[in-house]
């Protein structure tokens, strides 16, 4: 499947999320709580099944398990380290300044550009890799669009400078993904990095906004991201 028409699909899904939260969503966050749920089920799923032990399998074997856990820090970092104050979902702080929002665009767009890099180095695995782990990408960047939106429009960059912002996360993950076909940099370390930002993302980010939902609605929204990998599995089988 081609990086060029499957990278601006990822970024396509960042634009929705920022575009759905500016125009519809705002102050309607049960909706990207449960749709959090769903993206947290299917990452859980594909970092588990698929994504870790094609890492493990790659050149270098064991020891890319140290990137897994490099990637996972390095996400933690880049969220609570760069930004002053960063969360999933609507954005509810009015007490912030605007440089608490570019601060969290810093941190997103490093995280969007990593996404990038995930997608193309997942594609040269030729192992059906590629689609799932594209899956999981578009579930989490419309979250992650909004989250951007949201805060931004908190912040008071108005409805344009939410979308700027959203379309700056979109940039960011073609860069990456552009990045990674030209200077193709190592598979194994690659997928560990990816493994621990889809490990991070889903259960410290996505998993904590689906669980304000009260009742069953956030569990089948968990179970029904699990669901819809094991389907992709099933179509999507493993080759060496």
């Amino acid at each position: 499947m081609s990086l060029y028409w499957l990278a601006p699909l990822a970024s396509l899904a960042t634009l929705l999320g920022g575009w759905g939260v500016v125009r519809f969503l705002q102050g309607r966050a049960q909706f990207m709580r449960l749709l959090s749920g769903v993206a947290a089920g299917y990452l859980l799923s594909v970092t588990l099944v698929r994504i870790i032990p094609e890492c493990l399998e790659a050149k270098g074997g064991e020891i890319n398990a140290l990137w897994v856990l490099g990637g996972y820090l390095l996400v933690h970092v880049m969220e609570h380290g760069i930004t002053l104050h960063f969360h999933y979902g609507e954005e509810t702080h009015t007490d912030g300044s605007p440089l608490s929002g570019v601060l969290a665009l810093v941190g997103l767009s490093l995280h969007s550009l990593m996404d990038g890099v995930a997608i193309a180095a997942a594609l040269a695995t030729h192992s059906n890799l590629g689609p799932l782990v594209l899956l999981g990408i578009l579930f989490h960047r419309i979250p992650e669009g909004g989250t951007i939106a949201s805060i931004f429009l908190v912040r008071g960059f108005g409805k344009r400078g939410a979308l700027m912002a959203a379309g700056t996360l979109a940039l960011a993950a073609l860069l990456g993904s552009a990045g990674q076909s030209l200077l193709n940099l190592p598979t194994g370390p690659v997928l560990g990095l990816t493994a621990g930002l889809t490990l991070y993302v889903a259960s410290s980010d996505l998993l904590p906004e689906v669980q304000k939902v009260s009742g069953l609605r956030s569990t089948i929204a968990l179970l029904s991201g699990v669901g819809i990998f094991l389907v992709s599995a099933r179509l999507l089988p493993h080759h060496h």
